[in-house]
């Protein structure tokens, strides 16, 4: 079970970190949750944005972008 305490103790920037090396490096859950002093189903919450969704949202603006630049990039090539 997930309580405020687990929220309480990421920082934004633990928690753009643990979405990118969910998302991007696909790091499973119970070794982020490991990593950073959380449960697995912290982790999971955070990687789905139902927990600090505004980190969520804000990680997926910047992804996108950099996902349309490359793929730019690469059909410039």
């Amino acid at each position: 079970m997930t309580t405020a305490h687990e929220l309480n103790r990421l920082s934004d920037e633990a928690v753009y970190s643990i979405l990118y090396f969910y998302h991007i490096e696909g790091f499973p859950a119970e070794h982020l949750g490991m990593k950073y002093g959380v449960s697995s189903l912290m982790i999971e919450g955070i990687a789905k944005g139902r927990y600090r969704p505004k980190c969520h949202e804000n990680f997926m603006i910047v992804e996108g972008i950099l996902e349309r630049r490359s793929v730019k990039r690469a059909e410039s090539l």
